[in-house]
């Protein structure tokens, strides 16, 4: 980059993911639709109805709050709009056929969204059963206009500088939750049914990466992936070295093939996985909830310039504080982020819902004011 040039988002970004100290520490949060549609004056619901209007009010939210990076789901194929229609009635957000009328399913809008069907697919039961599941090739994914509205956002994000994250979630465990009907019956596959297990594993990993791909062809940055059950607050160092951390790594290979970067988010406390991370092979790792125990103090003396961190906000402050102790608390994460680069101001997890925007905006000015590295 010409020194001389002022530094974009995408910039900074680009340069704090490959160890360089850059102009300041970025801000990226963990926004999703939820939230960026309350951002933007719209109901999380509109999103459910319209799901273009989800990419948009993504990077609305990006721009409103300043942000460097903006984060974008998978939508659904073009055929979708044609065939489901939904509606608000009594109360809850259905989902039905649109040529039968036929009711499918309720929209958990106050749990993050997903549809729940009426009648849910069969469990996976045995290892054929998960090897005959369908693995979608990117070209697909795009012949069909998966990305059709995001790719539309991507280019007018990067239009205003912004560094642009595709979603690739669900390498392991929440993978193995859809198909095996629950939490609990995943986790205690690791234990009854481990063989299953990692047949899940091993077609999760490929769908993702070919999720990935299409991405990356419509020109993201970054990849994201993770799950938000793969911690040490669920699972023992263990089970995650034996089933996700090779899940990951393969994952992040790829994605660094392709020539774009990858940073994997986790939630709860990762403290005793700290020393696994660093062989995942991802440019940077999301999270450090301080409501679960963790800081980013102790985790950067912990990974040092080895890894990019991400995180260290609390959600509860971001949901529940005064603008002032917002920008306070986000302050000390940059103070203690910042010596060395490699760290990103952001939320500890998914910015709730209803945060008051006021109080995103008190982080962005800490970064801003607090997280320059330019010598005066």
């Amino acid at each position: 980059m010409d020194a001389r040039r002022p530094m974009t988002s995408r910039d900074r970004l680009k340069t704090v993911y490959s160890g360089g100290i850059p102009d300041r520490v970025p801000f990226l949060p963990t926004i999703s639709t939820d939230h960026a549609c309350q951002a933007c004056g719209r109901k999380f619901e509109d999103a459910l109805i319209n799901p273009a209007f989800g990419a948009e009010c993504m990077l609305g939210a990006a721009v409103r709050y300043s942000t460097d990076a903006v984060r974008f789901l998978m939508g659904p194929d073009v055929a979708w709009y044609d065939d489901k229609v939904v509606a608000e009635e009594g109360g809850k957000l259905v989902q039905r056929d649109r040529s039968t009328g036929k009711r499918e399913g309720t929209y958990d809008v106050a749990g993050g969204g997903a549809l729940i069907p009426l009648a849910p697919p069969p469990v996976v039961r045995t290892i054929r059963e998960a090897g005959a599941i369908e693995v979608m090739p990117a070209q697909e994914y795009l012949e069909r206009g998966y990305l059709r509205d995001v790719q539309r956002c991507v280019a007018r994000a990067h239009e205003k500088g912004l560094f642009v994250v595709g979603l690739c979630s669900s390498q392991t465990i929440n993978f193995m939750v859809e198909q095996l009907g629950g939490s609990e019956a995943a986790l205690l596959s690791f234990l009854d049914a481990p063989d299953l297990a990692l047949a899940l594993i091993n077609k999760a990993v490929p769908i993702s990466i070919e999720k990935g791909k299409a991405f990356i062809s419509i020109g993201v940055d970054c990849i994201y992936i993770g799950d938000s059950y793969a911690s040490a607050s669920v699972i023992s160092p263990a089970i995650y070295e034996r089933f996700c951390a090779p899940a990951y790594r393969e994952a992040a290979q790829e994605f660094h093939r392709l020539g774009v970067f990858c940073y994997k988010h986790c939630c709860g406390n990762y403290n005793p996985l700290l020393a696994g991370l660093l062989t995942v092979g991802v440019d940077a790792m999301d999270g450090i909830d301080p409501t679960s125990g963790m800081s980013v103090r102790y985790t950067k003396e912990k990974v040092g310039d080895k890894l990019t961190l991400m995180g260290g906000l609390s959600c509860l402050t971001l949901l529940n504080g005064t603008p002032e102790e917002v920008f306070a608390e986000a302050r000390k994460c940059v103070e203690a982020g910042k010596p060395g680069g490699r760290y990103v101001l952001g939320s500890a997890c998914a910015v709730p819902r209803f945060t008051p925007s006021e109080n995103m905006l008190a982080a962005a000015r800490a970064a801003r004011e607090c997280g320059s590295y330019e010598t005066r």
